[in-house]
C-alpha cells in the first residue's frame, strides 16, 4: 500500500465513524428516543480518531510535511469530514505520493524507522496495534471528551 492509499483510507474511516457518531448523537440529543447510537459510534469512532493520527504521523514523517502541516493534518481530524477534505487537498498539493520516500539511508532517524517498520509489516503491524491500545486506554482513563 502506498502512502496514499494508508492516509486515504485512515481519512475515510474517520469520516465514517465520525457519521455514524453525528446520528447516533443526534438521536440521543434532538430525537430523545436511543443514546445506542452514541454507545456504539462513540468508542468505534474514538480508535478510528486514533488510528488516524498514529497513521497521519508515519506518513507526515515518510513524506516529509513540514511541522505545521502535520498539525494541520492532525487537526483535520477534530471537525466532521475534514479528513476528507485534508486527503484530497494533500494530494492536490503533491504532498501524498504513491510511493513510500523514507529508506535506510534517508537523513533522519524518523524516516530510517519508518523504512524499518514498512520492511518489517508484521512487527509493525503489531507495534500499531499496541499503540492503538495504549491511546485507547489513556483516552478512557481520561474520559469522554467535554459535550
Amino acid at each position: 500500500m502506498s502512502p496514499l492509499s494508508v492516509f486515504r483510507l485512515a481519512a475515510v474511516m474517520e469520516a465514517c465513524t465520525w457519521a455514524g457518531l453525528l446520528v447516533g448523537m443526534f438521536l440521543k440529543r434532538v430525537t430523545h428516543t436511543t443514546d445506542l447510537g452514541v454507545q456504539v459510534f462513540g468508542p468505534i469512532h474514538g480508535v478510528a480518531f486514533l488510528a488516524f493520527c498514529l497513521v497521519t504521523l508515519v506518513v507526515a514523517i515518510d513524506q516529509g510535511w513540514s511541522k505545521g502541516r502535520t498539525l494541520v493534518g492532525l487537526a483535520s481530524s477534530i471537525p466532521p469530514f475534514a479528513t476528507i477534505w485534508f486527503d484530497r487537498s494533500a494530494e492536490k498539493r503533491g504532498l501524498l505520493d504513491d510511493h513510500w520516500h523514507s529508506s535506510e539511508t534517508s537523513p533522519t532517524a524518523r524516516q530510517r524507522a519508518v523504512c524499518w517498520l514498512l520492511g518489517h509489516h508484521r512487527q509493525a503491524l503489531v507495534l500499531f496495534v499496541i499503540a492503538l491500545a495504549v491511546l485507547t486506554i489513556v483516552a478512557l482513563l481520561v474520559g469522554p471528551p467535554a459535550g
